[in-house]
């Protein structure tokens, strides 16, 4: 009864109205922040600008005792290709190139949810509806405001609906910028396609690593580990909220003699390599697409913004959501989307006595083994929905 009573206003003219009112709010406000002297904090633009003066940016973070030259938290933790296509935005005032990339990530983020919506044939008043709880979202804005590349990752991922298998496999390669989605959609391609598929997915991380070796005129040896490098030393893993490389870097509290973090590493290969083989049976690509997501969020480490990703299991739930399956995997994501931030807000009211615009984020071990439970619970979840 319920759910029959929601469904009639989710379907009125008023609430739709209310909503696309919201979401350009919300939209507006993160584009706002984004502009200001707080916002596009991780915005890759000035390692990018370094690397065309012909410093190695990745070199310059882990060596140099003065890195002024990083603004804000603009830290080189991603792969090589990014500075290169980022090189149109050095040639710009850092106004307009923050400008112009938060127009690009609101882009990618509507375009994103418009792809995976008409994928799963939702009438349009859904897709309008889809799209504004998206853009309300608490990842969402927070990926706007920071200048992060998760939005352009998820559009990446969007072009596994592609029926051409090079075109798909480049573009699903172009994800490898952020190192941590990477292994889970590796291995899947290689189940799922073979070698040459795989090789074809890492092309444009290969040519872009390859142009900034020969660039800098370095070894490429010497250059293809150090993203890997700088993403372990910046790596700040009370910010993450729920998953198992952070579980495991409990241990440090205790005196162990082996490098936790290599240890670390392979547990979540083995993990990873298990789930591809459990993911590789299904033929439903958005149900996959859902699948690869939520295991990259529950396996290596993730900060809220990077929950935008769990919009293909929102829309595969909400076009299946008769099923009680289905409705528990909407409430998951609705948690993360928005529940957390709300508990902040509550949290932050508890210490100061009253509400702040930004409260500052309170995460605890407790709270990360809850949510990566939570994801695993929804990953289950999304493939009862078939069964």
């Amino acid at each position: 009864m319920f759910f029959k009573k929601f469904n009639l206003i989710l379907k009125s003219n008023f609430f739709l109205v209310l909503l696309i009112l919201l979401a350009i709010l919300s939209i507006v406000h993160a584009f706002n922040i984004s502009l200001s002297s707080n916002g596009s904090t991780d915005f890759s633009l000035s390692p990018a600008i370094l690397f065309w003066d012909k410093i190695n940016p990745y070199e310059y973070y882990l060596y140099s005792e003065n890195t002024d030259k990083i603004l804000g938290w603009q830290v080189p933790i991603y792969a090589h290709a990014i500075y290169i296509i980022f090189y149109v935005f050095t040639l710009l005032k850092l106004t307009t190139a923050n400008l112009v990339w938060s127009i690009l990530n609101i882009f990618f983020g509507i375009l994103s949810a418009i792809i995976i919506s008409k994928y799963s044939k939702l009438k349009n008043f859904e897709i309008i509806l889809i799209i504004c709880i998206f853009c309300l979202s608490t990842p969402f804005r927070n990926c706007v405001s920071l200048g992060q590349i998760t939005l352009l990752v998820l559009l990446s991922f969007c072009a596994i609906f592609i029926q051409n298998s090079f075109s798909r496999n480049f573009l699903l390669g172009i994800s490898y910028i952020k190192y941590s989605f990477m292994p889970i959609l590796a291995l899947f391609i290689l189940f799922k396609n073979g070698f040459r598929a795989l090789l074809i997915s890492g092309l444009f991380c290969i040519l872009g690593w390859i142009f900034f070796s020969l660039f800098l005129d370095q070894n490429l040896f010497y250059t293809m580990l150090q993203p890997l490098q700088v993403a372990l030393k910046h790596s700040n893993e009370h910010l993450n909220r729920g998953d198992l490389f952070t579980i495991l870097g409990f241990l440090k509290s205790y005196e162990i003699e082996f490098n936790l973090n290599i240890i670390r590493i392979i547990i979540i290969l083995i993990v990873t390599l298990y789930l591809v083989r459990d993911i590789s049976k299904y033929d439903d690509k958005l149900l996959i697409l859902s699948l690869l997501l939520i295991v990259n969020l529950f396996t290596f480490g993730h900060l809220i913004y990077d929950y935008i990703v769990l919009l293909p299991s929102f829309v595969y739930s909400f076009s299946k959501r008769k099923s009680i399956y289905a409705k528990i995997s909407l409430l998951i994501i609705l948690y993360f989307w928005f529940g957390i931030r709300l508990k902040d807000y509550i949290m932050d009211y508890m210490a100061n006595g009253f509400f702040s615009l930004s409260p500052l984020s309170y995460v605890t071990n407790l709270q990360i083994v809850t949510n990566f439970l939570l994801l695993i619970c929804l990953y289950y979840m999304n493939k009862k929905i078939v069964n």
